[in-house]
Parts: structure tokens; sequence; C-alpha cells
């Protein structure tokens, strides 16, 4: 360890030294340069001499004089804004808003006679009234729009029963048209059911001849007399059935209920075709 450390100083204080004399050489140099350069100037101002500078011209006055008057005013400005701040931060405004009211109240009593509260209750009265006023209006105004709405009404009604009852009235005349139309027809359709009745008579008595000539009826049975036509009843169905179609019945059917509706549902097999349904 004590070469190492013995080294170790040597080495130091070698390099301090050699530093040190280094930056005491660069000083000493730097304040020989100075020196010299301060002889040259000298030198060179004794051989020639350094010219005087021209004055300012005319524009460079101007210019220097408003660059001044332009600072002057700056630091003016500058003051004012200063203070107008301290005034503003300084101001109690309640008292300044107290006396701005005092002063319009007073003035406005100068001009009208009444202090401010008295025009403002004269002015809240008179609102009041103007709306009650246009309340009023307005309520007419709907009165008025309500009977001319019921008046409307009415009339309309009216000519809704005006229209029901010519209506009424041109049905009852074309009900009574129709009616007449009808009884026209049926009196024409009357006539042309009675021709064509007297046909079927006709038509009838040809075909009870036939079933005369047919059956052989002519010489045996009773008769029957229907509309003018002589029918012949014999034992056989045939004779019976044609004696029932011809018969005018004149005795009123006095069955029940029960008994129609168990003829009606009576089997094919157990009726007796005979007698004719329905006479």
């Amino acid at each position: 360890m004590g070469f190492v450390s013995g080294f170790t100083g040597g080495v130091t204080l070698t390099l301090s030294l050699a530093y040190l004399s280094a930056l005491a050489h660069q000083r000493n140099r730097e304040r020989q340069g100075q020196a010299l350069r301060a002889q040259a100037l000298e030198l060179q101002i004794i051989i020639d001499p350094i010219p005087l500078p021209l004055p300012p011209t005319r524009s460079e006055v101007a210019a220097e004089q408003r660059a001044a008057k332009l600072e002057v005013l700056k630091e003016k400005w500058n003051d004012e804004v200063g203070r107008a701040v301290r005034w503003v931060q300084t101001t109690d405004w309640d008292e300044v808003r107290g006396d701005v009211q005092s002063q319009a109240g007073s003035l406005w009593a100068r001009v009208t006679g009444q202090t401010p509260e008295q025009s403002a209750n004269e002015a809240k009265a008179l609102a009041e009234e103007q709306a009650r006023a246009v309340e009023r209006s307005a309520r007419g105004t709907f009165q008025k729009a309500k009977a001319e709405a019921r008046s409307v009404e009415e009339a309309a009604q009216n000519k809704a029963l005006e229209a029901r009852l010519q209506t009424r009235n041109k049905a009852e005349a074309a009900a009574e048209t129709f009616a007449d139309a009808a009884k026209d027809g049926a009196g024409q359709a009357g006539g042309f059911l009675s021709s064509l009745f007297g046909r079927g008579k006709e038509k009838a008595a040809e075909l009870a001849g036939k079933a005369k000539e047919v059956v052989g009826l002519a010489g045996s049975g009773a008769s029957a007399a229907i509309d003018g036509v002589i029918l012949t009843t014999g034992s056989s169905a045939v004779e019976k059935a044609l004696h029932q179609r011809y018969q005018k019945t004149v005795v009123k059917d006095t069955r029940t209920v029960a008994e129609v509706l168990k003829e009606r549902y009576t089997p094919v097999d157990s009726r007796d075709n005979t007698n004719l349904r329905g006479l």
C-alpha cells in the first residue's frame, strides 16, 4: 500500500503543478496581449486620429423626438391605468350604488313630482287595470264566439231537420207512387193470372178426360164436380189421387203439431201414397 499511495500522491502533485503552471502562463499571455492591443491603439490614435462623428440628420432628430414623446405618452398611459385600477380596487361599490339610486330618485321626484315608489305603485295598478280590461275583452269575445257557434249549430240542426222532413216527404211521395204503380201492376198481373188460370182449367179438363179414358172411369164409381169438370172416383190409387187433386177442401186441418211432425217424418215405405200431402 505504501508504494501505491506514494505513486498516486506523486502523480497528483505532478499534475497539479503542471496545471497551475499552464494556467499562470495563459493568464500572463492574456495580460500581455491586452497591453499590446492598448499600446497599438494609442499609437494609431497618435498617427491617424479617429474622425469625429457626423451630426445627426433632421430625420434622426425627429425620430429621437418621436421616440421621446412616445415614451412619455406610454408612461402617462401606464400611470393613468394604474390609478384607474387602484380606484376600482379601493372603491366601495355598494356605497356608489346607494348614491346613484338616491340621486336618480331625487331627479325623478323633481321631474314627476312623485317618489319612485309611488310611480312604481301607479304603474303596477295601471298594468293590473290593463290586464283586467284585456281579460274582460277576451271573455266577451269568447262569449260572443260561443253564442255565434251556438247559433250556427242551431241553424245546422234546423237545416238537418228540414232536410230530413224533405227526405221523408219525398220518400212518402215515392212510396205512394210506387204503391200506385204496384196496384196497377197487381191489377195487370191479376188479369194475366186470371187468363193463365183459365188456361190451366182448360188443360186440367183435357187431362181429366184423358185420365178417364186411360183408367176407364167413364162407366163406374162415384163422380165429383170440380170447377165444371166431372171426376169419377173408383177404388184404384190413381183415381183417389186425381179426386184429391181436383177436390176443393173446405174442412180445416185440425191436426196437432205433433201429428203433423209425425206425418212429416214418417218413413217413405210406411207412408200412404194415395193421400196427397199439402192439400
